[in-house]
């Protein structure tokens, strides 16, 4: 048995619902697609050299099969494939070659010699993966984890003897995407009849508080944007400004728009942050009618079932560290809920398979099924799932995974949080962060301030803003006379506070008390109001470690104020304790001794 990681469930990119069912024909023999590629497109690719001939023979082969089922590899293909550059990358996969780049070129010689350029008639190998892992997830194409290979499925078959643009062709796709909790979600978000930007969609969309489901905030957007200086700039943060939850609400929105479930359109909004308030439009959707029947259809009625609903196992986590024991609780505690049940009787089963957890723990999950698509019943205190779940199956490898750290971490937080907002766990996750490339450091860097000020200004009731970028100190906070500067440090080992983070802050804390006109030429200092006098610094980490302590007192010395570092647990704490009474405003600032501020709890 091959046992192989693949991750099914949350699709962010594909949307024509041209090209989903073009791909699942291609495991049909002589369907359209499937002939289409035999003897038109992987030709074409044959001719330019942009495929090889053993991959091509081995292509040719298994689309040529009575009954197809194909390897996953062979389907979404190798990635760079030995090429030194993604620009050189030729085709490796069958379903690389069933779609045509979007804004690639090729220089090829035509027949008589001359050079000319074309429209790349394939794709990159991650472009494939979406569209394959879009097909089974809406239950198109099954994927056999036994042998790593995939298949048509009886509703695929269905779909693709549909003719385009018919009533039967309309009907096979509504069954597919209503199978895919999140089409349902997202038209539950929508079905108040307001328009909603990706933004507001987002921010409901998905497992609250971890890795993989982030949302920026609508003002931070807005800001951003509209203070960019050049057209180029612009049109950066336009096209790359998202967080992960967003993007999943930009894609499913689009597929909703095509089955004429919803309308799109522009919404004018106003959102003010640093004290300026700035308009401008936003795409948006809002339902209509025949969305609205959809999701009636999907809930069922007296006359018709309930629409079966895809869940794999890999979809109940993604990001998240530890992701493959958050994958067996939330699969474990859907599968107790076969009947009603209480939050105590659900801890109790999971107890009899080596899962214990806090009912806390579990009533946050319960929220989160509701927030991906899942419709869980309540009936006082006990719970039921009311939906047909099919394709959730355990992986045999994965029955004896254990908690890990950090997510053994933020369940303990969990259970002390009473007045704070369980969304505030991700600052565990972004403090500890692993990203593996700079671009995604930068974006759970972005996240880890956003959070951090949000957490202080609409949770705890401070002034203040996440200030980030270039030469501005990370997140400003405020109340009453007394001012902070903050620095966050994700750093999955510990934080010791290095030499060159105690020079940045050294420099903040001189830029702040010097105040020069154009020192630095951005003038954070401004954002402070002019009745703060007194300052402190903090760092805010994953841990503290090493001699952070003789730093925070070198700095304290040179600039005389006051500083600390906390870690991120003991930050909830302390917005607990703040957000409870049990610590006011002022006796938060008095907390700044040049140490490690702990909180007992």
């Amino acid at each position: 048995m091959i046992i192989i990681s693949r991750t099914f469930g949350w699709v962010q990119n594909p949307n024509r619902l041209e090209t989903l069912k073009y791909i699942t024909g291609i495991f049909k023999r002589s369907s359209y697609s499937n002939t289409d590629l035999i003897t038109k497109r992987l030709p074409l690719l044959l001719h330019y050299n942009f495929i090889m001939r053993a991959d091509y023979n081995i292509f040719i082969e298994e689309l040529s099969k009575n009954e197809i089922e194909i390897g996953y590899d062979i389907l979404k293909g190798k990635g760079k494939n030995g090429a030194k550059t993604r620009k050189n990358v030729i085709c490796s996969g069958i379903i690389q070659a069933a779609i045509d780049g979007h804004s690639s070129s090729k220089m090829v010689y035509d027949e008589f010699g001359i050079l000319k350029k074309i429209r790349k008639p394939y794709v990159d190998d991650w472009t494939a993966d979406g569209y394959l892992r879009w097909a089974i997830s809406t239950g198109l194409i099954e994927y056999i984890a036994g042998s790593d290979t995939c298949k048509i499925t009886p509703l695929g078959e269905a779909l693709v003897n549909t003719s385009a643009g018919s009533q039967a062709e309309k009907e096979a796709f509504t069954k597919a995407l209503l199978s895919y909790p999140p089409v349902c979600r997202v038209l539950d978000i929508l079905s108040d009849h307001q328009l909603k930007t990706k933004f507001e969609i987002g921010s409901q969309l998905g497992f609250k508080g971890e890795m993989g489901f982030t949302s920026i905030p609508q003002h931070v957007f807005v800001y951003d944007y509209c203070s960019a200086g050049s057209a180029i700039k612009k049109s950066e943060i336009r096209s790359n400004e998202e967080g992960d939850s967003d993007k999943y609400a930009r894609t499913i929105a689009n597929w909703l728009f095509q089955m004429g479930w919803v309308v799109s359109g522009e919404k004018i909004v106003s959102e003010t942050y640093f004290g300026e308030t700035n308009t401008m439009p936003l795409a948006a959707w809002r339902i209509t009618r025949a969305g609205e029947l959809a999701l009636k259809k999907s809930l069922g009625n007296s006359s018709n079932a309930r629409i079966s609903k895809i869940v794999k196992f890999e979809m109940l986590a993604t990001k998240v560290p530890n992701a493959d024991y958050i994958r067996l609780r939330r699969a474990r505690i859907l599968k107790s809920l076969n009947s009603d049940k209480t939050i105590s009787s659900i801890k109790k089963c999971l107890y009899g398979l080596g899962i214990e957890e806090d009912e806390e723990v579990i009533r946050d999950e319960l929220e989160n099924f509701k927030n991906i698509g899942i419709n869980i019943s309540v009936n006082g205190d006990k719970y039921k799932l009311t939906d047909n779940i099919a394709g959730l199956e355990i992986p045999i490898t994965y029955e004896a995974v254990t908690k890990g750290d950090i997510t053994d971490l933020k369940d303990k937080i969990r259970r002390k949080l009473h007045n704070i907002n369980h969304d505030y766990l991700i600052l565990v996750d972004l403090a500890y962060s692993n990203a593996d490339t700079k671009a995604k450091k930068n974006l759970d860097a972005k996240e880890f301030e956003i959070k951090t000020a949000k957490l202080f200004t609409e949770e705890l009731g401070f002034k203040g803003d996440r200030l980030g970028d270039s030469n501005k100190p990370d997140v400003i906070i405020s109340y009453d006379k007394y001012g902070t500067i903050i620095d966050n440090k994700s750093y999955k080992d510990g934080f010791s506070l290095d030499a060159n983070c105690r020079g940045e802050m050294s420099r903040y804390i001189e830029e702040n008390q010097q105040r020069i006109p154009g020192v630095p030429s951005n003038e954070w200092w401004k954002n402070f109001d002019l009745q703060v006098t007194h300052f402190t610094f903090m760092f805010v980490t994953s841990f503290l470690k090493g001699n952070f302590k003789s730093n925070l007192e070198y700095i304290s010395t040179m600039r005389g104020i006051n500083g600390a570092g906390i870690s991120v647990d003991n930050l909830l704490y302390l917005a607990e304790d703040i957000k409870s009474g049990k610590t006011s405003h002022e006796e938060f600032f008095n907390l700044f001794k040049n140490n490690e501020i702990i909180i007992t709890v």
